[in-house]
């Protein structure tokens, strides 16, 4: 099963993971050291390990824009230091990076040809935010016919009413919601 699973590490990037960034998702930065161990176990199975990079621009985002304003002038931008993958989580050299301008990692990239040309059946998901870009990505690759795992603990946004009704939508009809810790027993 390992050979056909691959880890989405999903927009684990400064502005969203450190503290006092313009869009931080509260409480993430305790979770890094388990989050870290978790991506290491899953390379030493083999695992291959996907990182997204979510990139904002005003002219691409249109819509995005004028939901976020505060994004208008900074934020999640390519080729500055607040997009790029929290040190913690660096990718290695074997990993593979995705930049995506949708919520959905599917939308407008070529995942989903790196995913099938190396033969991968299940994706777990995790990153942020968990009723975002998590979600949508999940709901995307059931879509595609790919089997969902949806991390429940290495998943994260701000409002937990959100974290939890997420978890409630992807395990009603979109995938299997588990911890870290029951993923990884079922690899």
């Amino acid at each position: 099963m390992n050979k056909e699973t691959a880890l989405l590490v999903i927009d684990m990037q400064n502005d969203f993971v450190e503290g006092g960034a313009l869009i931080e998702v509260k409480g993430i930065g305790k979770n890094l050291s388990k989050f870290r161990a978790f991506i290491d176990k899953c390379r030493d199975k083999g695992i291959l390990v996907v990182y997204t990079r979510h990139i904002f621009s005003p002219e691409n985002n249109q819509i995005e824009a004028k939901l976020f304003p505060e994004l208008r002038n900074e934020g999640l931008r390519d080729n500055h230091r607040g997009s790029e993958v929290h040190n913690t989580l660096r990718p290695s050299n074997e990993d593979t990076i995705i930049k995506k301008k949708r919520y959905d990692a599917f939308v407008g990239t070529d995942l989903e040809l790196i995913l099938r040309a190396r033969g991968i059946k299940n994706l777990i998901i995790t990153g942020t935010m968990t009723n975002v870009c998590c979600e949508s990505t999940a709901r995307g690759a059931m879509m595609k016919d790919f089997n969902v795992l949806f991390s429940s603990d290495l998943t994260f946004t701000s409002d937990s009413d959100l974290h939890r009704n997420t978890l409630r939508n992807i395990a009603s009809h979109f995938g299997k919601v588990l911890s870290s810790e029951e993923i990884y027993r079922f690899l």
